[in-house]
């Protein structure tokens, strides 16, 4: 039986592959803080615009979690994502390339509510994947 803590934690997930961000409100603290900070603002407003803003960029989005450790209020994720490249991402025009990213979060819970997330995302096969190269400097 999940705990309420990865009840969250699974909604906050859940919000990004269904698009459906009410799911945010029950997942997220008021004050939850994102590290690095989210381009898109802070708190829950912030990770709802991001989630709007990713599916914007990448179409046919599923969301994969692979792994869940607890350990008291932190719970860790690791997790890949697929989708089509459709949007302008990193200046580059979608391209309708499927791409797969993986990611890893640390989110601390707190009563059932993340308040903090701490987010790992492998941005360079990213790039990579959507036509980006990258040169050595002399």
């Amino acid at each position: 039986m999940p705990t309420n803590n990865e009840i969250a934690v699974r909604r906050f997930y859940e919000a990004l592959a269904t698009g459906d961000t009410a799911l945010v409100d029950e997942a997220l603290a008021t004050d939850w803080e994102a590290v690095p900070p989210l381009r898109t603002g802070s708190g829950p407003e912030g990770w709802k615009a991001s989630i709007a803003h990713l599916r914007g960029v990448f179409s046919e989005l599923t969301f994969e979690i692979e792994d869940v450790v607890m350990n008291g209020d932190m719970i860790a994720v690791r997790a890949v994502n697929r989708a089509k490249h459709t949007g302008e991402l990193l200046g580059v025009e979608g391209t309708g390339r499927e791409v797969e990213f993986r990611a890893a979060d640390f989110h601390r819970v707190v009563d059932g509510r993340i308040v903090r997330t701490w987010h790992l995302e492998d941005y360079f096969g990213i790039a990579h994947q959507i036509g980006l190269e990258f040169t050595r400097g002399a």
